[in-house]
């Protein structure tokens, strides 16, 4: 049982454990040991961020430890969770670093890291490191000219821009005539994603774009879709595109206000190419699998988590899989969730299709109702009456439909998910284990 990674990477409020300095220091020598002690050969370490205050602390204080121990660091500054990815591969670096809380409010943050593929660390890798962080009290520091030297790489930024845009190549009389709204979030593309766009011909109205250290993902991005539904309609866009604070989530707007999420994105996407796998979680709408297996199309559903997705493509022959929140993975683009190319890739099919994207609504989901609720101890539900109850509502489901309770990997959360076909008995299960939750 892991005790300080979670869904995506370690997270938490910052400066309080287990998201503190002195944590950061023992996880870059529990790197140190596992990816980068196993010869002499000088290793290099990227380090990126997003733009929450508590970004600094974190970032220096890996890069020390890393140079203490004779390891080079290049810190390339605010770019998105994707350009560490993509840039860890490019640069042929050792291990890349993303310091950020993704959807996260700005008084939390995480650190994300990357091998030398630009894959995501798997369970048995995050488990082997915080054995290292909780029990190796070796000293790996070096002295003299061994020690490692931080240098800034400014254009980091750009070159992955530049990476986008060489990608697409719209009809500027066709782009010129369209209104978007862009959401960054206050995040990492809040420079990147409206100039990517203006690039590329649209009429942007751009949301969201002038961070401040404690505003990212403040009442904007993709878990507040809301904003850009009233800013689509308000501005009478053609649509609209949000982005998390990382950038690598992404959802889409239509021009009536109505969302498109990261399976509506997913159905979109599987009309290019000859897709006969698809890979989601177990998040993964009945309504969904039902469509694409009308099309001949199989439906493979991991752990939650885009990490898992991730994984379960480099090892298989699919290309392409997302989860409901917006992380879409392009496997021959990169292997992580990049929510402006993906983004940009369901444009240029709606584009094509000579369609609106209200017109690309290609199945219908069943009914599910969500809820959250807070807790202090996300074990809570282990216990045995919570378990009765749960049992029983998935009895009364009857083999219809799905029940899921889980605890947030990013979040002090339970989270609950009926889906059905009766709205009205998927909200009373979903108050019988809220209710019994909550006087546990």
């Amino acid at each position: 049982m892991k005790k300080l990674f979670g869904t995506d990477g370690i997270r938490g409020v910052a400066n309080v454990f287990p998201l503190t300095i002195d944590v950061c220091r023992k996880l870059a020598r529990a790197v140190y040991k596992k990816f980068l002690s196993q010869d002499l050969k000088r290793k290099t370490v990227l380090i990126a961020k997003d733009t929450r205050i508590s970004g600094d602390i974190f970032e220096h204080s890996l890069a020390s430890e890393f140079c203490a121990m004779g390891v080079d660091v290049k810190l390339l500054g605010v770019i998105p969770t994707p350009a560490v990815s993509i840039l860890t591969r490019k640069f042929g670096a050792d291990l890349g670093i993303m310091i950020s809380a993704s959807h996260n409010p700005y008084s939390d943050n995480g650190i994300k890291l990357f091998n030398s593929s630009g894959l995501k660390l798997s369970d048995e890798e995050e488990l082997e490191l915080e054995d290292s962080i909780f029990n190796d009290k070796e000293n790996y520091s070096v002295l003299n000219d061994k020690i490692g030297r931080v240098s800034y790489d400014f254009a980091a930024s750009k070159i992955y821009q530049d990476e986008i845009e060489r990608n697409f190549s719209f009809d500027k009389e066709v782009t010129n005539k369209l209104n978007i709204v862009v959401d960054s979030s206050n995040g990492a593309l809040s420079r990147i994603a409206p100039q990517v766009f203006k690039f590329l011909g649209f009429n942007v109205i751009s949301l969201f774009d002038n961070p401040s250290g404690v505003n990212i993902n403040d009442n904007c991005g993709v878990t507040h879709p809301e904003v850009l539904s009233r800013a689509v309609l308000n501005n009478c866009a053609d649509f609209g595109i949000a982005f998390d604070g990382d950038g690598d989530r992404v959802l889409i707007c239509d021009e009536k206000g109505q969302l498109l999420n990261g399976e509506d994105i997913l159905a979109i996407l599987s009309l290019e190419g000859n897709h006969k796998e698809i890979v989601s979680t177990i998040m993964a709408n009945f309504g969904f699998e039902k469509y694409l297996n009308r099309r001949g199309i199989k439906l493979t559903k991991t752990n939650v988590g885009d990490r898992h997705i991730s994984e379960y493509l480099r090892y298989n022959s699919a290309d392409l899989g997302g989860e409901p929140s917006g992380h879409i993975i392009i496997k021959s683009h990169a292997p992580t969730g990049d929510g402006l190319f993906s983004g940009l890739k369901t444009i240029e099919m709606m584009l094509r299709s000579g369609k609106k994207f209200s017109e690309l609504r290609l199945f219908t989901p069943s009914p599910s109702v969500n809820k959250n609720i807070r807790v202090k101890d996300k074990s809570i539900i282990e216990k045995e009456k919570i378990k009765k109850v749960i049992s029983e509502c998935e009895k009364e489901l009857d083999g219809e439909g799905k029940l899921i309770v889980r605890p947030s990997g990013t979040e002090p959360l339970i989270r609950l998910t009926a889906e059905g076909e009766n709205l009205d008995e998927l909200k009373n299960i979903v108050e019988k284990i809220s209710a019994a939750i909550e006087e546990a």
